[in-house]
């Protein structure tokens, strides 16, 4: 690990497991880097998607998640439901350029201290190579994540994964799951092109040329997503600068 980076790094830990898991670690004294700040809560269920783009916001430089192993949640499933939340947090980490390895996933009973350690000092040393997060550079992307996953469209599929790919419908039929996880992840992409044009035109009314250049994306790609979120009446035509047109955003 490096001597002059230490990083800091915001931790969920499950009350049933993974925190008891810690605790169990510190009792048997075992050696793991200061370099978590710990959130106790009840299930790693309950760790929406959005807290881990508002940790890496409020200059955290990556968010590890510890949970009770597969089969054993104490709420039946709710580690199921965070590793598939998860896997589409780190695809969107990927596609917005801040980095996969700035979030991890890992499960941790009661019984495993020495897991714990283990897993906090492998990941420090990632976050580590990975270096401090440069807020100025990850502020706008880091922005449009988080919009992303305030999306109803990607909040919805998320929520009916399950029901649709393990659950028949009234013609008794089931979505592949391997599909459906394409389908999350294409519309996971189109949701955080359409959030970086928001968020880019929080600055004022833009041109097609001028969104393009600050949120890096494509112009065609711009093209296509304004008129996206045009028509969802986020998005509206302000005025010509004397051909080009030029767009503000409506949305909140």
């Amino acid at each position: 690990m490096s001597k002059t980076f230490e990083p800091k790094i915001l931790a969920f830990l499950c009350n049933w497991c993974s925190y008891a898991g810690a605790d169990l670690a510190g009792v048997s004294r075992f050696q793991y880097p200061p370099t978590i700040r710990v959130m106790r809560t009840m299930c790693s269920g309950r760790v929406d998607p959005t807290y881990i783009f508002e940790g890496l916001e409020n200059g955290f430089d990556s968010v590890f998640v510890f949970g009770c192993h597969i089969g054993d949640c104490h709420y039946i499933d709710g580690n199921v439901h965070t590793a598939k939340r998860m896997n589409l947090v780190k695809e969107v980490l990927g596609l917005a350029g801040i980095g996969k390895d700035r979030m991890h996933l890992r499960w941790v009973s009661a019984a495993e201290g020495q897991l714990f350690a283990d897993s906090v000092k492998e990941l420090s040393e990632v976050t580590a190579e990975l270096g401090p997060l440069d807020m100025e550079a990850a502020q706008l992307p880091l922005a449009a994540a988080r919009r992303t996953f305030e999306s109803p469209r990607l909040r919805w599929l998320l929520g009916m994964d399950r029901e649709l790919t393990e659950r028949e419908n009234v013609y008794h039929e089931k979505i592949d799951p391997a599909a459906y996880d394409q389908l999350l992840k294409e519309a996971a992409k189109e949701e955080l092109e359409k959030a970086l044009i928001l968020e880019t035109l929080k600055e004022g009314s833009l041109s097609v040329r001028s969104i393009a250049s600050k949120s890096g994306l494509p112009v065609y790609t711009v093209s296509q997503r304004l008129g996206d979120i045009e028509r969802a009446g986020q998005v509206d035509l302000d005025r010509y600068e004397g051909t080009t047109p030029l767009f503000v955003s409506l949305a909140v």
